[in-house]
């Protein structure tokens, strides 16, 4: 339905409906209602005539949604996806989140309602991908919960603009906390040289008037931030950073009003520096969360907002997420291709950097391929959609990259575990202190004093943050690299990995076997050997195709395929058979003894052996450079491999490495992998995401060379794009430097606290400065993460 003024499309239940001259119009708020109103009273209504279809943006904060609509079929069928095992999926973006501590709360609280079978909040963007059993639990209690925490959520269209509304709230708050700071600094400098110059009394109480009248803003509009978040987590059991910070402030406030009237000394200008240090602090902290999460924003802007499709007779431009299975698509030069399709044009050249990290452009032909991502470069084309946009490769591509950030590393259930019970460890220090310093007899505004600098200086957040921040930046190197880890546990994960475990065939070799030699036993017609591996798929067959050179034009009416064995067809009435010398055995062939040189593939027609090829694939480039490199590193490897014996050692001796294991079917690859585990190996296996399936799941983690058109290989936990041996080594890189700088970030966390907490105790650090260190300690832990950005690999 769509509202008369802006023509935006909305669900009906979520509309106004009003009266026109006998006829309904529809508005999506006030404002659209009273524009249209007012254009009727000026008989202005030709406005409408020249929109011509298009749409205007209407402000969508105005479009709330109550509980009937969160429960609504339209709410469902346009916000909410269903999981492969039943479940409901919806994503909210979670609003004044403004620090670790608040994913914590708030992830704990959603896990644990009944019915929710997993929450994740994405980091940088604070997107919550919620996965939820509908028959236990409605959208709108997982709002209310979220809502009764004090914090707001947005679906859908609103996310983007209730995000930068939420950024520009805090860039006002912070513009007003540095004002007023910087002119209650100046109060505080001539106050405290009258205290050297001589003052009157009536000066300075006018001195403290002014700064109350210039703190108390700072404090109860800027600091909400801070007070209202502390409020919620109280009614929740929850005490955070942000109780830590606003009682603080609160205590000290409250004590330099009293100070002000009593003639004792104020803190108004600790008071709202102690906020202002805090927002800078989280301002920068906001800057570099959103630098180490450019790749997926990125990405997001590659989407365009619309694709020009071939409908009724005519080019219509329609969304990305309308477009349907078998549609023509036209793109443009210089537009990027959003879905993935089939050429239909004679030729085209493609940028495809996006995607497989290859610089240079790619032709395509038609009938092939072309993957989403990729760049038109040369002149406008066509081809038909083969996927639709939630399939396509692009899309994939940024749904792994998204929900990579939102599975934890194991190691951040350390650091959560201790920053959860850090806040009110901190207050209890903060409260014995308070009452030591009265018990001993030191002033009242000293005790006080010395407890706020205790309860400021602490900073879990930077405890909480050490891990999240450099996950994130670690996944965004790995992209860069043309890395894709599927979730940020997986760096971790492959750090500790101390054995590897390799398949042959398009991991360490090129996958194009060529035949070196054929044995002969009769006259045979090529084109039957065409046609039995016109339907085999595999690197030899396609190598036997390349060195006969003659298409088949003979019918095959019946293929049977023997798993990594041979196959069996029928053709002209004859049965062949292809494949393993022990294959054609096993089937009544007489084979006579030979030497393997290589890769073997024999044939026969009704049962009487035609020829025997011998096939050698030639090792990827750098190939020895690289194992060479992974062993100086301590890790022992062996190759897994269903080929023959004589090619696996082969290859084995070529690279150096020790231990080889040949013609293993899938299930044999898992069982060595499981003999590996029980001998305490932490195993990677590194194949081609295919034929490896259950390999790579045996394994601690599973590294697939993936193919340009399939992105998202499910079997595997990190994907290389590239064929490039180097993306391997690298990927180790990364994932060891990683943990590196996560554990470095934890270490540095608790020495500042170990350290800074005492110091504040013996009253050795003013309030000003505790608040000044501890947003520095927050800000030393992100730009150590993002050194990872330069780190050379």
């Amino acid at each position: 339905m769509k509202c008369s003024h802006c023509q935006n499309d909305f669900p009906q239940d979520s509309l106004q409906i009003c009266e026109d001259e006998g006829r309904e119009v529809y508005f999506c708020c006030n404002g659209c209602k009273s524009v249209y109103f007012l254009l009727k009273e000026n008989h202005a209504q030709s406005f409408y005539d020249k929109l011509q279809g298009s749409t205007l943006t209407p402000k969508l904060e105005a479009q709330s949604f109550s509980s009937s609509y969160y429960q609504s079929k339209s709410f469902k069928d346009r916000y909410i996806t269903n999981t492969k095992e039943g479940y409901s999926q919806l994503t909210l973006l979670i609003h004044n989140i403004h620090c670790s501590a608040c994913i914590w709360l708030n992830e704990t609280m959603l896990n644990k309602l009944d019915g929710v079978i997993e929450a994740h909040i994405h980091y940088t963007n604070h997107k919550a991908q919620i996965t939820f059993d509908e028959s236990k639990l409605s959208v709108s209690e997982i709002v209310a919960l979220i809502e009764s925490l004090g914090y707001g959520v947005s679906v859908g269209e609103q996310m983007d603009t209730k995000s930068k509304e939420e950024k520009r709230d805090f860039f006002i708050k912070l513009t007003v906390a540095i004002f007023c700071s910087m002119n209650i600094m100046w109060l505080a400098i001539a106050q405290y040289s009258g205290y050297f110059q001589g003052i009157t009394k009536e000066y300075s109480l006018l001195l403290n008037i002014a700064s109350f009248i210039l703190c108390t803003p700072v404090l109860f509009y800027s600091g909400s931030i801070f007070y209202k978040s502390a409020y919620s987590g109280l009614k929740r059991g929850f005490v955070g950073m942000d109780l830590l910070v606003f009682s603080g402030s609160l205590i000290a406030y409250f004590y330099s009003v009293y100070a002000c009237f009593s003639g004792d000394e104020t803190y108004f200008e600790s008071v709202s520096m102690i906020l202002t240090f805090v927002m800078i602090g989280k301002f920068l902290e906001l800057k570099s969360k959103n630098s180490a999460g450019e790749i997926l924003e990125s990405l997001n802007a590659q989407i365009p907002q619309s694709l020009r499709v071939f409908r009724e007779g005519g080019v219509c431009e329609i969304a990305p997420q309308e477009v349907e299975v078998g549609e023509r698509i036209e793109v443009l030069v210089g537009e990027r291709i959003v879905i993935d399709g089939v050429l239909e044009s004679e030729n085209a050249l493609l940028d495809e950097v996006a995607l497989s990290g290859e610089s240079n452009p790619i032709s395509k032909s038609k009938g092939e391929l072309l993957t989403s991502g990729s760049i038109n470069l040369m002149q406008s084309i066509t081809y038909t959609a083969t996927k639709s946009f939630e399939e396509s490769s692009l899309n994939s591509l940024i749904k792994l990259i998204t929900n990579a950030t939102a599975q934890k590393p194991a190691i951040q259930a350390l650091a959560n575990k201790i920053s959860a019970r850090f806040s009110q460890f901190v207050l209890f220090i903060a409260l014995c202190t308070f009452a030591f310093y009265l018990c001993t007899h030191h002033p009242f505004n000293e005790a006080l004093r010395v407890a706020i600098s205790v309860i400021i200086i602490a900073c879990p957040c930077a405890l909480a943050l050490a891990t999240p921040i450099s996950s994130i930046v670690g996944l965004s190197r790995a992209y860069q690299e043309g890395i894709l880890f599927k979730q940020s546990k997986f760096l971790e994960i492959l750090a500790k990995v101390d054995y590897l475990c390799f398949d042959k065939t398009g991991t360490l070799t090129l996958g194009f076997p060529s035949v070196i030699e054929e044995i002969k036993f009769c006259d045979y017609d090529p084109a039957l050997l065409e046609a039995l591996n016109q339907k085999n798929i595999h690197p030899i067959a396609k190598g036997i195709l390349s060195y006969l050179h003659a298409p088949s034009t003979l019918e095959v009416e019946q293929v049977f395929i023997h798993a990594h064995q041979g196959l069996e067809v029928f053709c002209e009435g004859k049965r062949l058979l292809g494949g393993s010398l022990e294959f054609l055995k096993e089937r009544g062939v007489s084979v006579p003894e030979m030497e393997c040189k290589g890769s073997v593939f024999a044939w026969s027609v009704e049962n009487e052996l035609q020829s025997v090829f011998f096939l050698q694939d030639s090792l990827k480039p750098y190939a020895k450079e690289v194992i060479s490199s992974l062993q100086k590193q301590g890790l022992k490897m062996c190759i897994l491999s269903g080929d023959s014996q004589s090619e696996v050692e082969r290859i084995t001796k070529e690279l150096g490495i020790k231990e080889s294991y040949f013609r293993h079917s899938p299930i044999q690859k898992a069982e060595v992998i499981e003999r590996l585990r029980a001998r305490g190996r932490k195993i990677a296996m590194i194949g081609d995401g295919i034929n490896d399936t259950l390999a790579l799941s045996q394994s601690e983690i599973g590294i697939s060379m993936a193919d340009r058109n399939d992105l998202a290989i499910a079997s595997s936990d990190v994907v290389l794009l590239d064929s490039n041996l180097h993306s391997l080594e690298k990927t180790f890189s990364i994932a060891s430097k990683t943990l590196k700088n996560i554990k470095q970030n934890i270490a540095f966390s608790l020495l500042y606290n170990t350290t800074t907490i005492p110091l504040a105790c013996l009253g050795l650090i003013a309030p000003i400065f505790a608040a000044l260190s501890m947003s520095v300690s927050s800000l030393v832990v992100v730009m150590n993460a993002l050194r990872l950005k330069r780190i050379k690999l």
